[in-house]
C-alpha cells in the first residue's frame, strides 16, 4: 500500500455504542436511510456460497448487537493509474510464461519500469476506473449487503486524498440511499507519520468536506466525532485554526506495522494490518479491546515483511499459523478444510483463522482489508526478493475480497458476509404465515392481509457507458424491470407472489423475463443449478402462463407443470401450483427464492451480479 505507491507516484509525475447514545451520534451512526423504502434487511436475507458454506442465521448468531462496527478497506486511487496504462495481469502473464516469475527483464514484461502497476487478477466488472459510477453503485449494494458500517480510503501516500473519487462515491452513495440502501458511511485513513503531508491531508478534507458539512450524513462518528485514523501531532495545537481540526475528528493514530504487540500499544492507535494472532488495539471505555483487523493475506513471513511473490512461507489466502482447520456443514455433510485441501487458497483459511480470534477477542470494531486494491508495482527488487510484487500477485497471494471474474469468484465475499453476522449478530426474521388463498384475477386489495412481503432497492443496475484501463471501454443497458418488492402466500393447493417493480412491466415476449427461482431442499441433495431447485418462467412465457421446471442437475431442467400469471401495469401475480414445487398439499411450507430479469448468461450464477436485475443480489435469497 504505502510502499508501491511512492514509487507509483514518482512514475508518473517523475463502539461502541451505548443504546443511550444512540441518538448524541456517540458512535457511529449507521442506518442513515432506515425504511425509506420499506424495510430492507439485508442480515435476514440467506445465501448458499460456490463452496457450499451457508450463510449464520438468526438462530445461530442472535440478535443485531448495535455496538459492533466493521470497517472495510477500500481504494479510491485507480483513476490515477488506468489513464496512462494498460491493464497487465500477472496471473495470466505467469501462467504462460512461468519463467519470467524472477526476471525483471523477461520479454513477457515488455520493458516497463519499475514501479509499474500490474492487477493480481481481473475483477468481476472490469479493469474498471473507480470514476466508473455502475462500479461504485455495485459496491454500495454489495457492501451495504455484507453489513459493513464504514469503508475507509487509502490516503496514505504523499498529499493524495484522490478528491475526483471520493467525490463521484459521495454523490452515487447519495442516489443510492434514496433507492433503499443502506450504504456504508466514510472516513479516511492518512500518512503513517505525523509529517506535513499527514498536516496537508488534513486540511485539505476539513477545508473540503468536513468544514462545510458535505454530505454529513454519510461520516463515520466515534466518540461524538468524525473518524479519521491520522496522526495528531501532524497538527500543531498553537495554531488557532489547527486547533480547530484537531477539536474537530476523533483522532485514532494510525499503526503501520503488522507485527504490533498488545503490550505495546498505548490508547488511541489502530491497525490496518496484523499478522495472527493479531494485536488488539487501545481499549474502550469499559476496558475491552477498541480495535483490531482482519485480513485476507499479509506479505510477511516468518515475522518479516516480504513480497507476496518471495515465495517460502508468505502468508498467502491459504497460509495458517499451526495446525488451523475449520469446518462447515454442505448438506448432511461436514466438511473439514486446512492448508494441504485442493485448491485451499478458495476457502480463505488465513482469513478465517483471523475472524475466529478477532470474534473470541470481541472488540467494538474489526477492520477488514480488504475490498478492491487490486494491483501492486512491480519492482526490480524489494526486500531482497527480485522482480517483487510487494502487495499484490496472484490469485493465492493476494488480498481483496471484491470479486473476481477468474477462479476465486465471490467465495470471499460471503465469508466476509458470514462473519459480519457473526461478530454482530442479525435482525429476526419475519415470521412466515400462509392460508392466505388469492385470486390473481381480483382486486390488488387481497393481498392487503399477507404480512409475508420483501423489500428491494431500485435502480440496482444503472447504466453503465464508461472507460476502463487504456484502450478499455464498458457499457451495460441491461436494466429493465426494476423489482421494488414481492408479497408471498400460499393455501392448501397453490403458492402466490405479487412482485411489484419500479414501473409498468415489459412484455412477456421479452427474452430472460420475470423469472424467479425457488430453493425447496434445504439439505442440497435434490439436483439444483447452484442451490436452486426450481426455475419459473426460464424461457417460455405466453400471454397468461409460465412454465414451472424442475433442475435436472445444473443449468438443464424438466417441466412439472404450469403457473398462471396476470401483468397489470407495474405488478405482477403469479400463482404456482404446490405440487409442481414438489411441496405437499395441507402442510406449512418453507422455501427460498429470487427474482431475475434480463440475466445475460444463462448458466453463470456471477450474471446476477452485473446484468438485468435481481431481488435480493448476487447469491442472496428471500426466505419464506
Amino acid at each position: 500500500m504505502l510502499r508501491i505507491f511512492q514509487v507509483f507516484i514518482s512514475v508518473l509525475t517523475t463502539v461502541f455504542m451505548l443504546p443511550s447514545m444512540i441518538g448524541l451520534g456517540l458512535f457511529g451512526t449507521g442506518n442513515i436511510n432506515e425504511n425509506t423504502h420499506g424495510d430492507v434487511r439485508p442480515d435476514t436475507w440467506v445465501a448458499v456460497d460456490g463452496l457450499g458454506r451457508t450463510l449464520p442465521a438468526y438462530e445461530e448468531v442472535g440478535d443485531r448487537d448495535d455496538e459492533k462496527f466493521v470497517g472495510l478497506f477500500y481504494w479510491t486511487w485507480h483513476y490515477n493509474f488506468a489513464s496512462g496504462y494498460e491493464a497487465d495481469n500477472v496471473t495470466e502473464i505467469l501462467e504462460k510464461n512461468p519463467e519470467a516469475v524472477r526476471d525483471f527483464s523477461h520479454p513477457v514484461w515488455e520493458n516497463t519500469p519499475s514501479g509499474k502497476p500490474y492487477h493480481w487478477n481481473e475483477p468481476l466488472f472490469g479493469y474498471y476506473q473507480n470514476l466508473d459510477e455502475y462500479v461504485v453503485r455495485k459496491h454500495a449494494e454489495m457492501i451495504a449487503d455484507a453489513g459493513v458500517d464504514v469503508i475507509i480510503f487509502d490516503c496514505t501516500n504523499g498529499t493524495y486524498t484522490w478528491e475526483p473519487a471520493y467525490e463521484v462515491l459521495f454523490k452515487v452513495f447519495d442516489e443510492a440511499i434514496n433507492d433503499g440502501v443502506n450504504v456504508p458511511q466514510i472516513a479516511f485513513l492518512l500518512p503513517f507519520s505525523a509529517s506535513q503531508d499527514a498536516n496537508t491531508s488534513l486540511r485539505q478534507l476539513y477545508e473540503d468536506i468536513y468544514s462545510q458539512g458535505r454530505y454529513k450524513h454519510l461520516w463515520f462518528m466515534w466518540d461524538g466525532k468524525p473518524l479519521i485514523m491520522a496522526r495528531e501531532g501532524s497538527l500543531d495545537e498553537s495554531d488557532p485554526y489547527e486547533k480547530e481540526i484537531i477539536d474537530f475528528f476523533t483522532f485514532r493514530e494510525n499503526s503501520a506495522t503488522y507485527f504490533d504487540k498488545d503490550n505495546s500499544i498505548t490508547k488511541n492507535i489502530w491497525g490496518w494490518c496484523s499478522s495472527y494472532p493479531q494485536t488488539k488495539f487501545s481499549t474502550s471505555l469499559f476496558g475491552g479491546t477498541e480495535q483490531m483487523c482482519v485480513s485476507v493475506a499479509q506479505n510477511a513471513a516468518d515475522g518479516q515483511l516480504v513480497a507476496m511473490n518471495s515465495g517460502g512461507n508468505v502468508q498467502g489466502r491459504s497460509f495458517t499459523h499451526g495446525d488451523y482447520s475449520y469446518s462447515y456443514k454442505k448438506g448432511d455433510e461436514i466438511v473439514t478444510v486446512n492448508s494441504s485441501t485442493e485448491n485451499a487458497m478458495l476457502y480463505g483459511l488465513n482469513f478465517q483463522q483471523q475472524w475466529d480470534y478477532a470474534i473470541e477477542c470481541d472488540p467494538d470494531f474489526i477492520f477488514v482489508t480488504g475490498w478492491n486494491e487490486w494491483i501492486a508495482g512491480r519492482h526490480d527488487t524489494w526486500q531482497g526478493t527480485e522482480n517483487a510484487f510487494p502487495d499484490q500477485f496472484c490469485d493465492e497471494y493476494s488480498r481483496d475480497i471484491e470479486p473476481s471474474a477468474g477462479v476465486l469468484k465471490d467465495h470471499y465475499y460471503y465469508q466476509l458476509c458470514a462473519n459480519i453476522r457473526r461478530f454482530k449478530g442479525v435482525s429476526e426474521p419475519m415470521k412466515t404465515s400462509g392460508g392466505q388463498t388469492i385470486n390473481i384475477y381480483g382486486a390488488d386489495s387481497q393481498w392487503n392481509w399477507v404480512e409475508n412481503e420483501y423489500f428491494h432497492y431500485t435502480g440496482s443496475t444503472r447504466d453503465r457507458d464508461a472507460d476502463g484501463w487504456v484502450g478499455l471501454h464498458y457499457e451495460n443497458h441491461t436494466m429493465r424491470n426494476d423489482f421494488k418488492n414481492v408479497k408471498v402466500t400460499y393455501d392448501n393447493k397453490n403458492v402466490y407472489f405479487r412482485i411489484e417493480t419500479a414501473e409498468d412491466i415489459t412484455p412477456y415476449t421479452d427474452s430472460a423475463w420475470m423469472r424467479i427461482l425457488l430453493d425447496t431442499d434445504m439439505s442440497g441433495k435434490s439436483a439444483n443449478w447452484e442451490g436452486f431447485e426450481y426455475i419459473i418462467n426460464r424461457d417460455s412465457a405466453d400471454s397468461s402462463t409460465l412454465t414451472v421446471e424442475k433442475s435436472t442437475g445444473g443449468w438443464s431442467f424438466e417441466q412439472t407443470g404450469t403457473a398462471l400469471y396476470r401483468i397489470n401495469g407495474n405488478v405482477m401475480y403469479l400463482s404456482v401450483p404446490r405440487a409442481a414445487l414438489g411441496l405437499s398439499s395441507g402442510t406449512e411450507i418453507h422455501f427460498n427464492f429470487k427474482l431475475s430479469d434480463n440475466m445475460q448468461a444463462d448458466g453463470d450464477i456471477m450474471d446476477f451480479y452485473q446484468n438485468g436485475d435481481v431481488a435480493p443480489g448476487g447469491r442472496f435469497m428471500f426466505a419464506v
